[in-house]
């Protein structure tokens, strides 16, 4: 009966833990936030935005948000303009993949690069400007964000000597994280 007692007693606390928001060093203070569809920010809460902006549709960016929130829930909803907004239910095991990738030591990690970590620049020579598919990763957590912004996973294949394919490739696992949630956004 100990033994059974002992390990429920662990249980609830590894779920207990596994819901808790951890706290990031994230460097800049948070801009706006508004063209996320966010009205008032919780410090307490964290936010994970995921954009797309394609320059050559001239539509306008669309972004997933998620909040995690200090009691241990997730919302998410996906903006698809800047009038419209859906917000999304997530089962129980999106709940729980979002929180593993949030403390997981890959995402910790990837928090600690700059933005200028994502570019290999060669000062003798000048290279075209890249016209694609952006994608943008900001976290916001207690008044302070972090912010990046590279192209899709397609140039990991690209002999473009601006590509930094090691950061690239860190940054798409990221995104990939997040975009395992299987939800249908258009409900």
């Amino acid at each position: 009966m100990k033994k059974i007692i002992l390990i429920f007693f662990l249980l609830v606390l590894t779920l207990g833990y596994a819901q808790k928001i951890p706290t990031f060093a994230l460097r800049s203070e948070v801009g706006s936030y508004t063209q996320f569809g966010l009205r008032a920010l919780d410090k307490n809460d964290l936010y994970v935005i995921l954009g797309t902006s394609d320059p050559m549709t001239g539509s306008p960016p669309q972004y997933l948000v998620y909040i995690f929130k200090a009691k241990g829930d997730v919302y998410f909803y996906y903006k698809n303009s800047p009038l419209s907004s859906n917000k999304v239910e997530l089962s129980e095991e999106d709940k729980k993949r979002l929180f593993e990738t949030i403390h997981s030591k890959k995402f910790k990690k990837f928090l600690n690069y700059n933005q200028e970590d994502f570019e290999l620049k060669n000062k003798k020579k000048d290279y075209p400007l890249l016209l694609d598919t952006t994608y943008s990763l900001t976290v916001i957590q207690n008044g302070k964000q972090n912010t990046y912004s590279y192209f899709s996973k397609k140039h990991l294949e690209s002999d473009n000597p601006r590509i930094n394919k090691r950061m690239l490739k860190k940054y798409t696992d990221i995104l990939d994280k997040f975009g395992e949630v299987k939800t249908d956004k258009g409900h």
